[in-house]
């Protein structure tokens, strides 16, 4: 094993354990330095990906970055967080310690997922992460909490369900290929795509999708999304909506490149644009209705899986490259919105939208953020996000798919009315007499400023390095590779 891969799996599981073991003012230095340790090894073996002296392809390179942005900004939010609870006198030490301990063993199930090309290993560590996920999610110990919870595990184990039906399918379909006692291994399949079974590859894809979509927050299989984000801790959903959803869709991105070798990308393509499409509807217009911060960028976590879902369904190069790019540009854009989330929720004790109001005069660097993580989801330049969204719509309409690509564009702006609403009122304005003013949180201001440099950065220019990943993975999803 590769020293840097080994790294990036046992800083967080060796932090999980010290962090559970040992006092919590402990806990939370070394939480925040696996964090930040992670995301270096991530970022050195990206970088030696795509210059090709890695042991992992560039398909897995890639969708580790989510990991190291998220996960490097959560650590250093979890220091700030677990003080302000401690101050807020909601949390003891045992809760403190239990959340820190989880926290960084969710980070290392969330870095397993990637790391791995055996479709049967897949299934493991993402139900690894469902498992440590409900565990955070119930922690803070409210009904809403409890209920999200067991929602979580329930909706996202029929998904995994299904998703085991997909491996057991796709295995069976290799039969007469690679024999009947043989390793479900992602390149042995690419290697044998033609002489796999058709009917039992499309029918493994179509589990695969409904069952790790299910996990992805793609519509109908959303339900859990919204209340799982919603009730968990801050870092919690962060984790959840910046590297769980992209975990999801890396499981889905092999399955994907094994269809369309095996039958061709038409099946891929028409269920990505039902489920898509579908995604993008319901979350536009139930962001027209939210009342609460986080539930707020919970629908936008749907809205954004759907827009990526559309771009595997355009199936054109510009608009596989701009899916790829988004993943990375939503999951940085997401941790930073729920971090600055987090501390509006604490200043003004209520994740009400309608008890925020002068978010950017009360905590102006916190309430900018904000408002820059709102903008960055909306779409609007010069942020990542609008790049990408750019790209796969600009590649919709490129694959003469007009009616989709406008649906998808209308969508978006119905989308963009929705959050541009809710954050201009939280954010502008006074706020109320009885609100502290000004800024003390060193550490969750450091989480939040990584999320901001990655999603202005990608909205500037896209550095060569993960150009060359994004391309080399499309390239493998779009069968030319």
């Amino acid at each position: 094993m590769s020293p840097l891969v080994a790294l990036i799996v046992a800083v967080p599981g060796v932090a999980a354990v010290a962090s559970g073991l040992l006092p919590s003012c402990v806990g939370r230095p070394v939480t925040a330095l696996a964090g930040l340790v992670t995301a270096a090894a991530i970022v050195a073996l990206a970088w030696l990906t795509a210059h090709h002296q890695s042991p992992v392809d560039a398909v897995s390179a890639l969708f580790l970055l989510p990991v190291a942005i998220v996960y490097g900004g959560a650590g250093l939010y979890s220091h700030w967080y677990v003080v302000a609870e401690r101050d807020a006198g909601e949390a003891g030490e045992g809760y403190r310690r239990e959340f820190l301990a989880l926290t960084n063993a969710f980070a290392c199930a969330e870095a397993v997922v990637p790391l791995l090309t055996n479709v049967a290993g897949m299934w493991v560590a993402l139900e690894a992460t469902t498992i440590v996920a409900a565990l955070l999610v119930r922690l803070q110990g409210t009904d809403a909490a409890l209920e999200a919870a067991w929602k979580y595990i329930l909706i996202a184990s029929c998904g995994l369900g299904l998703g085991l039906v997909a491996v057991v399918v796709l295995y069976a379909s290799a039969g007469s290929a690679l024999g009947m006692h043989h390793a479900p291994e992602w390149a042995a399949y690419m290697h044998a795509a033609k002489r796999l079974e058709p009917d039992g590859v499309r029918l493994s894809f179509i589990f695969a999708l409904i069952g790790f979509g299910t996990k992805m927050g793609l519509a109908p299989m959303h339900t859990w999304l919204p209340d799982a984000h919603g009730s968990g801790p801050t870092p919690t959903s962060a984790m959840l909506s910046g590297i769980i959803l992209s975990d999801a869709l890396y499981v889905i991105v092999r399955f994907t490149a094994i269809a369309n070798a095996a039958v061709g990308p038409g099946l891929a393509r028409g269920l990505f644009f039902v489920v898509g499409l579908l995604s993008l509807f319901l979350a536009a217009f139930f962001l027209l209705q939210q009342r609460d911060v986080k539930r707020m960028l919970a629908y936008s976590s749907i809205e954004h899986m759907g827009i990526v879902a559309c771009g595997f369904g355009f199936g054109v190069p510009l608009a596989l490259t701009g899916a790829l790019l988004h993943t990375i540009n939503h999951s940085a854009s997401k941790s930073l919105g729920f971090f600055a989330a987090g501390r509006l929720a604490d200043r003004y004790h209520t994740r009400e939208i309608a008890g925020i109001r002068g978010a950017a005069s009360a905590l102006p660097v916190s309430g900018g953020l904000f408002v820059v993580a709102a903008l960055a989801l909306a779409g609007l330049p010069p942020f990542g996000i609008f790049r990408s969204e750019l790209m796969i719509v600009s590649g919709g309409f490129g694959s003469s798919a007009y009616v989709i690509a406008g649906i998808v564009l209308a969508l978006l702006l119905v989308a963009f009315g929705g959050i541009v609403r809710w954050v201009t009122a939280t954010t502008i304005g006074d706020p109320p007499d009885t609100i502290r003013r000004g800024e003390a949180a060193p550490y969750a201001l450091a989480a939040m400023s990584i999320g901001f440099v990655v999603v202005l950065g990608l909205g500037l220019a896209v550095p060569g390095a993960l150009g060359s990943l994004i391309a080399e993975a499309a390239a493998v999803i779009g069968g030319t590779s």
